[in-house]
């Protein structure tokens, strides 16, 4: 007794299919039946052909005809024999001792549940190599690639039935990759046949047809529950800790999370690792349990709101580090309900959002919090708190990406909201000041970023006192504008008290700290301590690259300040490995017309004049130019030095 099991789809009556033919001259006989019903009798006893067979008159009760069955399959002199149950249900161990047994027969079982009693087959995925070329058996056109297919078989997790159903539909659609990665979500017409399908009927949509195959109608309340929070989880393996602590299972279950977690395992829906305790919905069941159980927001409204409180970021102690964890899991609550303007939603995008420009997707963190914004202007109102702080950090983001003035424009409509709602000493009101400072900074007006940012460092100082985390960031972003003043000795010490003040909150290794570093390095490197800008600045690059690795936006950072001090000291090899990173990073990060990736071209540029490599200089700094010039108002500091510099690479190569 023999059972091969593994979710549905998989491919295992096709693999008891072929058992029965590849060794049927090994068997006298051979029966095939399909469980289709909770009694097996029944189903037995109507398995097409078997009653005549037998020479059973098919007249008589279940409860008259399934013995007789049983008898005659018994006494077959010829053997062995063997009996093949199709789609088994966990109730067929309920009558497992009163089947034929050996020596006279094999059965050989099919099931996605686990059934006890039979020794088990686990039937596990194709490999890649096997499934594209089962995707090519039925795909023989020439317009997909191997990296095509590659890249399909993987999104649907290998899964055997859907990949020969997508190859088909390429096959007849003429389907491009981009359309078949979200066949299944856009539920797109099919029209193929497979032979999976029951009648041989064709199959019209493919997300409706496996809503057929995986149905949850036999399934109790507190599994439907469990199910419809899971199919809003990312499609990978979840510690139970991890489940434990985002599912809620109602009071009224007489259930725990444990144990309806291994029901569903048993019966097939999900997977589990028992090695590291941990459990994973297959994507192709997710999306199909998703439409066919109508998963509503209100459903997982409390799942929705632990992902975003995980989200959050509290600045006066997390490590945004920590709260990558919870991307994806946002990331797959946004894509399910993204057409949501509910603010649940909303406020989920808005913390998502925050975490991706941490982590370094700006544009993705840029679309995130566009649509967050209008979702709180509908539900909320332009005047209202939570908007203010959308308006907020879409205009922080925006000076990220280098679009100052609607920078400005939305932090200006925060802060007039702020102050008009909290006053002017609120810490709300002093966040906004600080922001617009920054950006105020970056446009030249260094006057006004210098106002600004002194309110929110009194105002902060006033409230929380100097040694909390906000006041340093205050004290930070004010020595950068007193930096660019030329007032370098008060740039320092308002840097060295961030310094202190974010070592002894978050540690030499956090973020914040690696920022502080950074800032003050620079300073130094202006007060002309090159030895001290050098250990300050590679204590900032280690601690990024730790973090965030080597393509992120903030190492990039630290990899140009950390070049522009070795060009001092004249080590211009090792400046030139560091500047060339930092502008491919830019590149890629930003664009080519970025004012980060103006600012990368304009330090290589004077590097490369001091290394006589006149060419490749004009040729990066009339790129910084242009740059500079649609990015800054005209008499931008910026500008003026790139054309200075632009002057004199020019006239030393018709020198």
């Amino acid at each position: 007794m023999v059972l091969v099991n593994g979710m549905g789809g998989i491919g295992k009556t096709a693999l008891a299919q072929t058992y029965a033919t590849f060794y049927r001259d090994n068997y006298a006989h051979i029966a095939w039946m399909q469980q289709t019903s909770d009694d097996f009798r029944q189903d037995l006893i109507s398995a097409e052909g078997l009653l005549h067979s037998l020479n059973i008159d098919v007249t008589g009760a279940v409860d008259e005809l399934f013995p007789r069955i049983i008898h005659q399959m018994r006494t077959l002199e010829n053997q062995p024999n063997l009996l093949v149950i199709d789609n088994a249900f966990a109730s067929l161990t309920k009558i497992k001792d009163q089947l034929p047994k050996q020596p006279h027969w094999h059965i050989l079982i099919t099931s996605r549940e686990e059934i006890a009693g039979f020794e088990l087959k686990e039937l596990g995925f194709l490999s890649e190599t096997a499934a594209i070329d089962l995707f090519k058996r039925h795909y023989t056109l020439t317009k997909l690639q191997d990296a095509d297919i590659a890249a399909i078989v993987k999104a649907i997790d290998y899964h055997t039935l859907t990949i020969e159903l997508l190859a088909k539909v390429a096959q007849r659609k003429r389907a491009n990759p981009d359309e078949l990665l979200i066949a299944i979500k856009d539920d797109i017409t099919a029209n193929v046949n497979i032979n999976h399908a029951q009648n041989g009927d064709k199959i019209e949509r493919i997300r409706w047809y496996l809503c057929s195959i995986f149905k949850a109608d036999k399934l109790s309340e507190p599994e439907i529950h469990l199910l419809k929070q899971l199919t809003c989880l990312p499609t990978e393996f979840h510690s139970y800790e991890i489940l434990e602590e985002l599912l809620n299972i109602k009071e009224e279950f007489d259930f725990t999370l444990s144990e309806i977690l291994e029901s569903l395992k048993e019966s097939g829906w999900l997977i589990a690792d028992s090695k590291n305790d941990s459990y994973k919905m297959h994507q192709v069941i997710q999306l199909a349990l998703f439409t066919q159980l109508n998963v509503k927001l209100d459903n997982v409204d409390l799942l929705i709101d632990k992902i975003t409180n995980n989200l959050e970021l509290d600045q006066t102690k997390d490590n945004p580090i920590d709260k990558f964890l919870w991307i994806p899991f946002g990331q797959t609550i946004d894509g399910l309900f993204s057409e949501s303007t509910d603010d649940r939603v909303s406020s989920l995008q808005n913390n998502l959002a925050l975490r991706l420009k941490e982590r370094g997707d700006l544009q993705g963190a840029k679309n995130l919090l566009e649509k967050a914004v209008l979702d709180a202007e509908k539900n909320f109102g332009e005047d209202h708190p939570a908007t203010a702080i959308r308006y907020s950090n879409l205009g922080v983001l925006l000076q990220a990406l280098g679009d100052l003035q609607r920078a400005k424009a939305l932090i200006e409509k925060a802060m007039i909201s702020d102050e008009k709602k909290f006053g002017e000493y609120h810490p709300t009101t002093a966040i906004r000041y600080s922001n617009l400072g920054l950006v105020l900074k970056d446009l030249g007006d260094l006057q006004g970023a210098k106002t600004l940012i002194e309110k929110a460092m009194i105002s902060n100082e006033k409230v929380f006192g100097e040694d909390y985390p906000t006041t340093a960031i205050c004290y930070s972003n004010l020595g950068l504008v007193l930096q660019d003043l030329g007032d370098l000795h008060g740039a320092k010490n308002l840097l060295e008290k961030a310094r202190i003040s974010d070592e002894k909150n978050f540690g030499e290794n956090h973020p914040n700290t690696a920022r502080c570093y950074s800032n003050l390095g620079q300073v130094v490197q202006d007060l002309g301590d090159l030895h001290g800008a050098k250990n300050l600045l590679e204590k900032a690059r280690i601690s990024d690259e730790r973090n965030f690795g080597e393509d992120h936006p903030n190492t990039a950072t630290r990899y140009s300040n950390l070049g522009l001090v070795l060009k001092d000291l004249g080590d211009l090899q090792g400046a030139k490995t560091l500047l060339e990173k930092a502008m491919t990073s830019d590149e890629k990060n930003f664009g080519k017309g970025h004012p980060s990736t103006g600012r990368s071209y304009y330090n290589l540029a004077t590097l490369l004049y001091k290394s006589q490599d006149y060419q490749r200089a004009f040729s990066l700094i009339e790129k910084a130019l242009e740059i500079f010039k649609n990015s800054y108002p005209k008499n931008h500091p910026h500008i003026e030095k790139a054309l200075w510099w632009h002057e004199r690479i020019k006239s030393k190569l018709n020198n």
